[in-house]
């Protein structure tokens, strides 16, 4: 059975997870490239790399970045009085000293990400939404930054007031995306936040058309008891005005999704969500066998 997931970081690489634990599933994982970054002058891509490490089993206790890692040079850049906010791994940083060497060599993102991949003994498919530059900008009550200004140096307490996507207009899918979708037996969205993880890749030209057309779209909401279970999605849904809790989930989706899949806890907001399939159940998926559990309900239904 073939299953293409649309991905954020966390929340859709323990999905992911799920997915590869299960026998005879053929799965690709597209992942969102908006919250790329250049730091200290190399290639960051927060969410390919937590997806990555998530399917290896190698993820830091908090889902991203490494198990067990240092962060002696991280540490050390304050000596230079170099800002060291966005805090790497010393193992992290090997992963992004291939890429970006790769990148500069001119090796696409698909290609690098797909090599990265192997060396984990990964057997899904992982890919970028794109290959081009498309960075997610973030409005706020002092005007646009970027989203790693947002997210990680301002630590996500601004109120969002628009996103836009920059470079996404004239990018286009990274090999094989559509086709996947096109080929795919089931699409799911995972428990990414929508506005921020998600959007970013469906901005890129086709791949929106690709998702509306397809038949069987299963969004997985990033709410439990109404709020995010890390990370604004609440907040965002509300100050986007798309309305509170799943409501919001669905409307940031509207015309492409066929279920929404809500969290137990959620259970009272079900009726408040028309038009679609509701289905409920535990969507608390830190643990890898909760995640299979999620993964098979998905598959089977």
């Amino acid at each position: 059975m073939k299953i293409v997931q649309l991905s954020g970081g966390v929340g859709g690489g323990r999905l992911a997870r799920g997915f590869a634990a299960l026998p005879d599933i053929d799965l690709t994982v597209v992942v969102n490239v908006g919250d790329d970054a250049d730091n200290h002058g190399l290639s960051i891509c927060p969410d390919l790399d937590t997806v990555v490490y998530t399917l290896a089993g190698v993820e830091g206790p908090e889902g991203w970045g490494r198990a067990d890692d240092t962060f002696t040079l991280n540490t050390e850049l304050a000596r230079f009085g170099v800002d060291n906010t966005f805090r790497l791994g010393d193992r992290d940083l090997a992963l992004k000293l291939f890429r970006t060497t790769a990148l500069r060599a001119g090796t696409p993102l698909s290609k690098v990400t797909e090599d990265v991949a192997t060396s984990f003994g990964i057997r899904a498919e992982v890919t970028p939404v794109t290959d081009d530059r498309v960075r997610t900008m973030v409005r706020i009550g002092d005007g646009w930054v970027t989203f790693q200004e947002y997210f990680v140096t301002r630590r996500h307490q601004d109120e969002v007031a628009d996103l836009r996507f920059e470079g996404a207009q004239s990018a286009t899918p990274a090999p094989g995306v559509l086709e996947a979708i096109a080929e795919a037996d089931g699409l799911v969205i995972g428990p990414s936040n929508p506005p921020l993880s998600i959007w970013p890749i469906l901005a890129v030209p086709g791949v929106r058309e690709a998702v509306s057309a397809h038949p069987r779209v299963t969004a997985v909401s990033p709410l439990v008891g109404g709020k995010s279970v890390r990370g604004p999605a609440d907040r965002v849904l509300i100050s986007l005005g798309l309305g509170s809790g799943n409501e919001g989930v669905a409307n940031s989706y509207s015309g492409l999704i066929h279920r929404l899949v809500i969290d137990e806890t959620d259970r009272n907001q079900a009726a408040e969500i028309p038009d679609i399939e509701v289905v409920v159940t535990s969507t608390m998926i830190a643990d890898a066998g909760e995640a299979a559990r999620l993964a098979q309900l998905l598959v089977a239904a």
